[in-house]
């Protein structure tokens, strides 16, 4: 065999294996690290672009509802009689348009107003020149005289509108604004002769955007046109998609790419789906170096352990001839065994002259012992933190499965509301509020941590609607204001556990009475919850004790009460481990007494709030 003329049989044996460790270890290592890097670096792409393709689609739909449900409820616009009149040609006294735009104002604008957070204005102007508009809603102060400018500006390109347009993005004062448009025609010509504007802000489009995105990266929106109508930064907002990255987005052959982002000079992964609908496009950054960046870190890790073992491999090599044959065949078969899996080696090591090759064998067996001890321990941690996650992702799911999306009910009690109010049925009109805030509240993530004053406050309408129930429900509130703001819970804790008074504490009986209160001390705060109902005898209250004091498997402390009826228990048990994993195990649910026909006393322990979280508590709109 001749490489480059030099004949491997005149070398000598370390440059024999110098030869053989570059050309059949150092080079194929090369090959196939590069392949293996090139081909794992392209799936972790397509996987990446896969799972993270829900989420777009996701926000997708949820804006095309978002922006169904504000088309429909301008439809009660189109047929009104005081709209009627508001397009028709008569003259009306300055009076007459006076009441006529105050009925507007307090019947339509503020029907269609109430229960959103979204609208900073409405405007309602004809070809006859006459405009109504509220923005009492609007931040800062406004100079009307542009608005109704911009409305007359609008009201000229009626023709090229469609029934219900969405115009873009626009300004309300010092505030970006989202501008649609209802076109109104007269019920006698049948012409159309107006406009219903509608300004919204941006919150519930970066809310969509954010509750649908997992983190790490970047969710916006892109108009027909390029224009940037959502971006989480708000500097972003208004502004034009550069070219390049604007062609590349319009290209349907490919739902993801990589885009070189020249502001930040970073390299992304780019999502992007379109909408039916509006017309427009969701795109999502993802920064490549989120993706792959453990895997350039293993293959450079791998890479400097290959070279580290090549460097000692050859020093090794360099002061031995053919008195390494033996020991290197024995190392060799020991290794083979080793690569695959088997760690049980011969106990006796041989001895050989060469004190090195000694040395050599004694390191492959400290390596050995360490691989068993690293690999016991990596396989105990990783079984660990499985079960950790299972028991997280159970414990979300059965609190997923308590919750309904209420956009319809929501909606539906919003109408309901409207009629008890207008026929003065006051009692129904509250009990429509606490159950809508109920479904509101019920939007939000099972497992997010709030004030305890957002729960208290959930508590309260929660407890509104089982005293309309229950009238002779007694309802005994002792909580210090103050605390409220400075504890952390998690979102939708406390209500199950009252719940669990009136299904278990009461059960055969009509509630009477039940108590809140709270307590502070060094380390936590309790909330602490009683009735005066059935009580627990000795067994029920182990049984309880039992599955909230077990740190392991509480699973199986429910499944050896037999006895005991099937949901007893399961309740409290989420809502204990949920407080556990999102703060801790010294925090949670705990059993204080409970006596039969005198009832049961429950604490919740909660943490309190460290400065700068106190700090940037947010303020509820609700």
């Amino acid at each position: 065999m001749n490489i480059q003329g030099i004949s491997i049989g005149n070398l000598t044996i370390n440059q024999r294996l110098f030869v053989l460790i570059i050309l059949f270890i150092g080079l194929p290592f090369f090959l196939l690290g590069s392949f293996w890097y090139q081909s794992s670096t392209e799936a972790i792409e397509q996987f990446a672009a896969g799972a993270n393709k829900r989420i777009i689609e996701q926000t997708n739909v949820s804006l095309d509802s978002y922006i169904s449900n504000l088309e429909n409820s301008t439809y009660p616009f189109i047929h009104n009689p005081q709209i009627q009149q508001f397009l028709s040609t008569s003259q009306l006294t300055p009076y007459a348009y006076f009441q006529l735009a105050t009925k507007v104002e307090s019947d339509l604008f503020a029907q269609m107003i109430y229960g959103r957070s979204d609208i900073i204005g409405i405007s309602l102007v004809a070809d006859n020149k006459r405009q109504i508009t509220d923005y009492e809603s609007a931040p800062g102060l406004l100079d009307m005289s542009e608005i109704r400018k911009r409305n007359l500006s609008f009201q000229a390109q009626l023709d090229q509108f469609s029934d219900f347009q969405i115009i873009g993005l626009s300004r309300v004062g010092k505030t970006p604004a989202l501008t649609v448009a209802r076109k109104l025609y007269d019920n006698s010509s049948f012409l159309y002769k107006g406009l219903l504007i509608v300004d919204l802000n941006l919150k519930q489009i970066g809310a969509i955007c954010s509750n649908d995105s997992l983190g790490g990266f970047d969710v916006w929106i892109m108009g027909r046109g390029g224009q940037v109508i959502y971006h989480p930064d708000s500097n972003l907002v208004g502004s034009t998609v550069e070219q390049g990255l604007f062609a590349r987005i319009q290209n349907q052959n490919s739902s993801f790419f990589r885009h070189q982002d020249a502001a930040s000079s970073t390299e992304k992964m780019v999502l992007h789906e379109r909408s039916q609908i509006t017309g427009w496009t969701v795109v999502a950054d993802l920064p490549l170096n989120n993706l792959i960046g453990g895997l350039i870190t293993q293959r450079n890790y791998s890479l400097a352990a290959a070279a580290m073992l090549m460097i000692i491999a050859l020093a090794l090599v360099g002061g031995f001839s053919l008195s390494l044959t033996r020991p290197l065949s024995m190392l060799q078969k020991l290794m083979a065994r080793v690569e695959r899996g088997d760690f049980v080696l011969p106990t006796k090591m041989n001895r050989f002259r060469n004190h090195e090759m000694t040395a050599v064998f004694q390191s492959f067996y400290s390596m050995t012992g360490e691989l068993k001890r690293l690999i016991r321990e990596v396989h105990d941690s990783r079984l660990k933190e499985r079960e950790l996650m299972i028991r997280q992702k159970e414990s979300e799911l059965r609190s997923m499965q308590s919750h309904i999306n209420p956009h319809f009910l929501y909606n539906s009690l919003e109408i309901i509301n409207s009629y008890a109010i207008a026929d003065d049925h006051m009692d129904i009109s509250r009990m429509t509020r606490a159950l809508a805030h109920m479904f509101r509240y019920n939007i939000g993530h099972a497992g997010s941590v709030v004030p305890l004053r957002e729960e208290m406050r959930h508590v309260q309408f929660y407890l509104d609607l089982q005293s309309a129930r229950f009238r002779k429900l007694q309802i005994d509130i002792d909580v210090d204001e103050h605390d409220l703001d400075r504890v952390k819970a998690v979102r939708l804790t406390l209500q199950p556990i009252i719940e669990n008074v009136f299904i278990h504490g009461y059960r055969g009986k009509k509630p009477r009475y039940l108590g809140i209160s709270t307590r502070a001390e060094g380390h936590y705060f309790a909330v602490v919850i009683q009735d005066k109902g059935i009580g627990m005898n000795a067994e029920k209250r182990r049984h309880i004790r039992g599955i909230l004091q077990t740190p392991e498997n509480p699973e199986d402390e429910l499944r050896s009460n037999e006895g005991e009826e099937p949901t007893s228990g399961i309740g409290l048990l989420n809502v204990h481990q949920r407080l556990q994993l999102t703060f801790g195990a010294e925090y949670g649910l705990h059993l204080v007494q409970s006596v039969p026909d005198e009832g049961t006393q429950f604490e919740v322990r909660l943490p309190y709030m460290t400065s700068e979280e106190a700090h940037h508590v947010p303020v509820n709109d609700d």
